[in-house]
């Protein structure tokens, strides 16, 4: 779908089965000694984090925890398709991320595209706003989902988009955006709600609790992605130096999918452990992790992890941790 996200080591992680056995890395490998930031998210999505790292003279290692496709399901697909269509009954549209965003306006780009419908050809990908009812709100739960709206048009003044504020103390999650909306004034009204697969159900059961009647559309799907034998070498590599590797969490998701493989590629199998899996695990949750939530922090230390920074929501203050981690790596490594 994305390009993957840029990494200065080269690798990144593919879907597969992986064959290589669990070991300590070579010394070539451990060679390496400027600071890395292993980037979690799906293929694609870390691009701009990555350029950042790597201007501040950061590595990255690409080890994706979530695999995003579009929804492929006729049923989900024909429900998808019904919401697009009535928009203009809706009282408000939510969009639970980026993702959900992009891949539900590509199909709303691409139903106005049928030969079929009326006005078709009217409405690109890059033109949706042209189509969406300057009536319907839209809410989204971080900056980063109004980025997807405003570059597919959605954004003010012509349409209102309902963000939760930013700032230091900024929460980008369902508890923030539910404060923001006028939850009395939904009752009796219909809302649509769009996201992947599966998910919390915080949104819909408040909205539906004041009376609200949420329609529910999937419009892409997640699992766990499977990496192969050269993703599991690059981050063996990379953690082989200890101290100057650094996970970055940015989906609680994603963190249980990370629990579950370094099980079933670290943990004993038929009671037989592999040698120096042990080893290899220790320094892999050794690293730092660097979150935005409570929810990924736990899930983190649920794993296994124990140095766990959490800093405020967003990317830059992401980027400003990372940073003051890797400031006094990179001085011993001018020293050099």
């Amino acid at each position: 779908m994305s390009p993957r996200a840029p990494s200065a080591s080269g690798t990144s992680g593919t879907s597969g089965t992986s064959g290589a056995s669990a070991g300590p890395a070579g010394p070539a490998a451990c060679a390496a000694s400027a600071p890395c930031a292993i980037l979690t998210r799906p293929d694609g999505q870390a691009d701009a984090l990555a350029s950042a790292l790597h201007a501040h003279g950061i590595d990255t290692l690409a080890f994706p925890l979530l695999h995003i496709s579009a929804q492929a399901d006729d049923g989900a697909l024909a429900a998808l398709d019904g919401a697009m269509g009535r928009l203009s009954s809706y009282a408000l549209a939510v969009f639970v991320s980026p993702n959900a965003v992009a891949h539900a306006l590509a199909r709303l780009a691409h139903r106005r595209r049928r030969p079929s419908e009326p006005g078709a050809g009217r409405a690109g990908a890059a033109q949706v706003g042209d189509v969406w009812p300057e009536t319907l709100p839209a809410a989204v739960v971080g900056p980063g989902s109004a980025q997807a709206l405003a570059e597919a048009g959605i954004a003010a003044p012509r349409h209102r988009v309902i963000v939760p504020p930013g700032g230091p103390a900024a929460r980008f999650d369902s508890e923030a955006l539910l404060a923001e909306l006028d939850l009395a004034a939904l009752a009796g009204r219909r809302v649509l709600l769009v996201r992947g697969d599966g998910g919390r159900e915080l949104l819909a059961d408040t909205l539906r609790a004041h009376g609200a009647q949420v329609d529910i559309v999937s419009a892409y799907t997640r699992r766990a992605p499977a990496p192969d034998a050269a993703a599991w070498a690059a981050l063996e590599a990379r953690v082989c130096a200890p101290g100057r590797c650094a996970w970055v969490l940015t989906s609680s998701e994603a963190v249980r999918h990370l629990a579950t493989l370094l099980a079933a590629r670290y943990g004993a199998r038929d009671g037989v452990q592999t040698p120096g899996a042990p080893q290899v695990l220790a320094r892999i949750l050794a690293a730092p992790c660097f979150t935005s939530h409570a929810r990924i922090a736990d899930a983190a230390r649920a794993a296994g992890f124990d140095r766990i920074t959490q800093c405020a929501a967003g990317d830059e203050n992401l980027l400003a941790a990372l940073k003051t981690w890797a400031d006094p790596i990179q001085v011993k490594h001018d020293d050099r």
